[in-house]
């Protein structure tokens, strides 16, 4: 047994650890208030090991609390659950929207729900042109890109 406890303080878990939430509406809020803090900064920007595009920026903001997701676009695509309905989409989840070439139905941009107001969804994400901002989805730019909901957080409550 003293063994074991030997190898777990030598070799500790690289897994990240999971902050204690007590509703998957908690996790949303933190990961919301978490995204916002790097609101201005510019696109690929380092933070720590991490590159802050659109991609690198969600797998930062949800390794932050524990869940894994893949690290390109291209890939997050299938992370999570699709949620069916953009009206369903949540705080905290992933929306995937096709690249700068809008003919293409492949995924090449992601951001993060941030909030719903009068009936806009507004989302946070990390832009080529603006850096790490807010925009919504009235946007014809994003309108016109869009592709999918990603929820990758219910299911760990």
């Amino acid at each position: 047994m003293k063994y074991l406890f030997f190898l777990i303080m030598l070799f500790p878990s690289t897994e990240p650890e999971k902050a204690p939430f007590a509703s998957s509406k908690d996790m949303r809020q933190y990961l919301v208030d978490k995204a916002e803090k790097y609101l201005g900064l510019r696109y690929r920007s380092k933070v720590g090991n991490n590159v802050m595009d659109c991609s690198g920026y969600v797998r930062h903001l949800m390794t932050d609390v524990g869940i894994k997701v893949t690290r390109s676009s291209v890939s997050q695509v299938h992370d999570g659950d699709r949620v069916h309905q953009l009206n369903e989409a949540k705080p905290g989840d992933i929306l995937v929207f096709k690249g700068r070439n809008s003919s293409k139905n492949t995924p090449g941009h992601v951001g993060i729900a941030h909030h719903w107001a009068n009936d806009t969804l507004y989302f946070i994400h990390s832009s080529v042109t603006k850096g790490i901002t807010i925009d919504h989805m009235f946007d014809p730019y994003y309108a016109k890109r869009f592709l999918q909901v990603r929820d990758v957080i219910s299911r760990n409550f």
